[in-house]
């Protein structure tokens, strides 16, 4: 019988989709005129100390469903140095989203730090 993963790594996969989801959208946020997929994760991984890294195959598949959710809008951006290439910005929608989420992300880890003691 084949064993699947642990609690532990089933734990750890599901919370890091969540997070991701919600750093994606913060990224954008600090973009108002958009970002480029590979400056998102050049961007989480940096302002993380590297904690938060994504390879091409979880980032796309992550906006596909932001924009799929109408949180995030995309434009065709040419580039001096080669083709051009997809840029992300958030939606009226994704504003509001972001900043619910922001206050829920506060709170669950204010109530988290609360259970430790």
């Amino acid at each position: 019988m084949e064993k699947g993963p642990s609690f532990e790594d089933s734990w750890k996969i599901e919370i890091r989709r969540g997070v991701l989801q919600y750093a994606v959208l913060a990224i954008v946020n600090h973009h108002e005129k958009g970002i480029h997929g590979y400056g998102i994760a050049r961007e989480l991984e940096g302002r993380t100390d590297g904690l938060l890294q994504m390879k091409e195959g979880t980032l796309y598949p992550i906006l596909h469903r932001l924009r799929k959710e109408r949180l995030l809008n995309v434009h065709t951006e040419k580039s001096e140095s080669g083709p051009s290439r997809k840029v992300y910005v958030l939606t009226g929608e994704g504003d509001r989203v972001f900043r619910q989420l922001t206050i829920l992300v506060g709170d669950i880890f204010e109530k988290l730090e609360a259970l430790k003691k």
